[in-house]
């Protein structure tokens, strides 16, 4: 059935439609309150922007998901964009890269913790923060204002006397003093309210109990309470932005330019501004309003929405966006799009904070931009390698052989791109070149059934590196991908039969498929920053995957030995006693204490590490 049969044949219903290449493979996602007319109208109107053209030209099918209502769509779509990432749409990056704070009020003693995933687990959680330099500043400040715990479980319940934090009057010592719990819970709500930028009502209620433990005549406590007032009135001074409408609200400033969007979201709580944070995403093919909704609907994906969202323009639907927004908590939102008052002045302030964002990335982006043309004339390659990857084995004595692959899209590292292997077919671990092989032949036959390729492929070595990568390469039947080594300096010549080379040692060298001699890259130049840049962080990640492999590669043998202690029991005790050496220090009634862990089974792991901790070294 051609496009235009299917178009005739479309409903009129709200729904999620999704645009296909002629791979198959979605490219743009969108939702409809009236999906004939929407769809419809890519093939009929003839003034479009750039991008949709684009976007039109590639389009050789569509599918569709009927929804009931608008706001199914609105989530759908949000869910179908995070899955998919198409191409043509605005994308945020990932809500797991950002940190929230978590409490556990079902502890005995709650305490602070930073974590980088919501679990649905009954505690309480703050955020996700966007900066995660922002929050361990906050969280500088709260320790430093509250006496809280900052010992693990397992420390504060083996502790046997105070520690420094105590004598510093940073801890309350609950883990040997007579503390009262109440208090201490007290604290941490406070804390919490401190972080979610409620700094007057904290100050108030912390006056409040200062004023009372005085006329008590509990002049120690009432001190204490002095010292967090003054701690935060210095933090006040630091925030100069104050507003009177507003008691909790986000401000979304945006400026456009170049094809790109940049939305600025500035943060009010508690009357007070914040935080601020800024993000370029490319402009929607659909419009301003579709870009902005669809940034609201990624923004707040996991993020609690505020009383009022300050917008810098009007919404044709707005009701069934707030609703969307909403949907899992209590309260709902209000949008203020009129430009009067404080609203003004914050869509102002978040405005210009989105330009200076553009203006900042921009100068990056013209820099970057310059090192990838210098490095395709290096290079001499047929187009700019905007997307590079490069591959790095790491091997220690034939042990845990593992790989890397990272990524670099327009000279940044795209980390929710980076890939891991485990080298599954070499059976000689010292074999350099087949684990070359391997991992190179796997990534290509993925890349070659999702359409997925990079512009360049980097390979970590020297010429038999490369050769065995392409070597790799030869399975697949036209393919036309550059693929180079890169290889420390050396003073030797890496094979090549010709006496006169001699390599200068301070120089990285390039090595291409057909030349007899390496590129020697200047040091300091940009092609040289670029390659070693990208040469330098995959081989971190693949000694970090390694280094992970062989820990738990340690914990598993000693473990396994066992019977009863699974990969269950196995990962509470090393969450519980942080190691095996620390599982060996545990006594058998601690040991006991591990939920699941049967008194047999303790009692056989106990005796096992005790004469293992006995052998002779």
């Amino acid at each position: 059935m051609s496009l235009r049969e299917k178009i005739e044949h479309l409903p009129k219903s709200p729904g999620v439609y999704f645009m296909k290449n002629c791979k198959g493979k979605i490219i743009y996602v969108g939702k409809a309150k009236n999906l004939k007319s929407r769809v419809s109208s890519y093939f009929q109107s003839r003034d479009q922007h750039i991008k949709t053209r684009a976007l039109v030209d590639e389009i050789k099918d569509f599918d569709l998901m009927i929804t009931k209502t608008e706001v199914e769509a609105l989530l759908l779509e949000r869910s179908m964009i995070r899955h998919h990432q198409p191409y043509y749409n605005i994308l945020l990056r990932d809500d797991k890269e950002y940190p929230f704070v978590r409490v556990d009020f079902n502890d005995p003693w709650p305490r602070i913790q930073k974590v980088r995933k919501r679990k649905d687990d009954g505690a309480k959680y703050v955020g996700p923060f966007g900066n995660a330099g922002v929050l361990n500043g906050m969280l500088k400040t709260v320790f430093r204002v509250f006496p809280l715990i900052r010992c693990s479980p397992y420390e504060f319940k083996n502790a046997k006397r105070p520690c420094n934090y105590y004598h510093m009057k940073m801890c309350l010592g609950p883990c040997v003093l007579d503390v009262s719990r109440d208090e201490y819970v007290a604290m941490v709500r406070q804390a919490l309210d401190l972080l979610d930028g409620k700094n007057r009502d904290v100050k108030a209620e912390i006056r409040k109990k200062m004023f009372t433990a005085a006329q008590d005549e509990k002049f120690e406590q009432a001190a204490r309470y002095r010292d967090q007032i003054t701690l935060l009135e210095s933090i006040g001074q630091h925030q100069a932005v104050v507003v009177k409408d507003y008691e909790d609200a986000d401000a979304i400033g945006s400026y456009e330019s170049a094809g790109t969007m940049t939305f600025n979201v500035t943060m009010v709580r508690n009357f007070v501004v914040i935080a601020s944070d800024s993000y370029s995403v490319g402009a929607s093919i659909d419009g301003p309003e579709e870009t902005l909704e669809s940034f609201l609907l990624q923004y707040y994906h996991n993020r609690t929405v505020p009383d009022h969202l300050i917008l810098p323009l009007k919404l044709e639907n707005p009701i069934d966006l707030v609703e969307a927004l909403c949907v899992d908590q209590e309260t709902t939102a209000k949008f203020v799009s009129h430009g009067r008052g404080d609203a003004k002045d914050l869509l102002e302030l978040a405005s210009r904070n989105a330009r200076f964002y553009f203006d900042q990335n921009q100068n990056l982006q013209l820099k970057q931009k310059a090192e990838l043309e210098i490095l395709q004339s290096t290079l001499q390659l047929d187009r700019m390698p905007r997307r590079m990857e490069c591959i790095d084995i790491s091997n220690m004595q034939g042990s845990a052989i593992v790989a890397s692959d990272v990524c670099f899209v327009d000279g940044k590292p795209a980390k929710d791109l980076y890939r891991r292997y485990n080298i599954k077919t070499v059976s000689n671990k010292n074999d350099d070149f087949a684990s070359i092989r391997e991992v190179v032949e796997r990534r290509l036959e993925r890349g070659v059934r999702e359409d997925d390729l990079p512009d360049l492929l980097v390979i970590d070595g020297g010429k038999g590196q490369l050769n065995a990568a392409l070597e790799a390469a030869q399975s697949f039947a036209g393919l036309s991908l550059p693929i180079v080594a890169l290889a420390k300096s050396r003073t030797d010549r890496y094979g090549i039969s010709d006496k006169d080379y001699k390599p200068s040692a301070s120089k990285e060298r390039i090595f291409i498929a057909g030349q007899e001699y390496p590129i020697e890259l200047q040091e300091g130049s940009p092609a040289h920053r670029l390659m070693t840049r990208i040469r330098d962080e995959a081989h971190r990640f693949a000694i970090t995957f390694h280094r992970q492999k062989r820990q738990k590669s340690s914990h598993a043998s000693i473990l396994d030995e066992v019977p009863g202690v699974g990969p269950v029991l196995r990962k509470r005790l090393i969450q519980q006693f942080g190691d095996v050496d620390g599982i060996r220090r545990a006594s058998l009634e601690q040991l006991q204490e591990v939920k699941g862990l049967q008194e047999k089974t303790a009692v056989a792991l106990y005796t096992l590490l005790k004469s293992d901790s006995d052998k002779p070294s």
